[in-house]
């Protein structure tokens, strides 16, 4: 019905807001508000917040995304189990309107949220190959620190009908196919990437992944931080701090080719940082990998056995 422009931050539940806020701290957030039922973080990019924890049970309430217009909340309003045009009464403000997956995730899709001055972080200079006099006279060094999230990336979960979800993301939020993994044989899909229909525009290779499950699941949240060395700074930051589990990284996917770094937060819920997506747009040809070929990485750790276990097996 209509094209998303991104995906706007994940929904969360927590039983502990001051430990939450700890950890995204940690994790290379600042708040934007909180309230006595809620919490709101951003990154060094403009939006308001790019993630919120609201007071309750350690579980995943939902996902939102970014309208392109108004206009556009005004038609999705119009689909089957949509809300109708809504203030949103909490920080940030703007419209929305709210849907349910196939899954029954609560679905957000909003316009209008307020922006703030971006974060300044450092230039981003790096020589390399061909380029390696970019940083002439200027010294690499870098202190310990949280690594710098920029922005929200995408989110993936498992879902009980692949088949069913794609049609849904798609059709309702006009998401596009990007790859798809199978196992077997080439018809049984046991993942797919989905990006953003910007047009002749590049976008992440993927603002969402769809896992065939047996049970219908959030996995995790992804941020963009500022390089790979905010990558490698984070990683260890958060492993000096002691407080946390390592899901899975360092290491670079075939799937999006990001360099990612994956850690669960004090309930088991996985947070990834990553740099350097692949870019595609509109004119971009799906392809099939097997899973021996899609789920590996290109350097880096293997998939480990317990990344999609159920969060509460991994809680501090």
């Amino acid at each position: 019905m209509i094209k998303v422009a991104d995906v706007a931050y994940g929904r969360l539940g927590a039983p502990d807001l001051d430990r939450m806020e700890e950890f995204l701290l940690d994790f290379g957030m600042v708040r934007a508000d909180r309230t006595k039922t809620a919490l709101y973080m951003r990154g060094t990019d403009s939006e308001h917040h790019l993630h919120v924890t609201e007071i309750g049970d350690p579980t995943h309430f939902g996902l939102a995304y970014f309208a392109r217009s108004e206009d556009d909340l005004k038609t999705l309003s119009k689909a089957d189990g949509a809300s109708e045009v809504e203030e949103i009464d909490e920080p940030g403000g703007g419209k929305r309107v709210r849907l349910t997956d196939p899954d029954g995730r609560p679905i957000e899709v909003i316009h209008g949220m307020e922006t703030l001055d971006p974060i300044e972080v450092r230039d981003v200079v790096i020589n390399t190959g061909k380029e390696r006099f970019n940083r002439t006279g200027d010294l690499q060094r870098l202190k310990m620190r949280p690594s710098h999230v920029k922005r929200s990336a995408h989110a993936v979960f498992r879902t009980t009908n692949l088949k069913a979800t794609l049609e849904w993301y798609q059709g309702y939020l006009g998401l596009m196919e990007t790859d798809t993994i199978y196992v077997g044989d080439k018809d049984n899909h046991l993942a797919t990437f989905n990006h953003i229909d910007a047009g002749d525009e590049y976008v992440d290779h993927h603002v969402m992944l769809a896992l065939q499950s047996d049970s219908a699941a959030f996995n995790h949240l992804s941020f963009e931080v500022a390089d790979f060395d905010d990558v490698q700074i984070g990683h260890e930051y958060l492993e000096k701090t002691g407080k946390y589990k390592l899901a899975w990284g360092i290491g670079r996917h075939v799937m999006g080719s990001q360099i990612f770094d994956y850690w669960r937060d004090p309930w088991g819920r996985i947070h990834e940082h990553w740099t350097d997506s692949d870019m595609v747009n509109a004119n971009h040809v799906p392809e099939l990998y097997a899973d021996y070929e899609g789920l590996v990485n290109q350097w880096g750790p293997d998939f480990p056995e317990t990344f999609l276990d159920d969060p509460e097996l991994h809680a501090l």
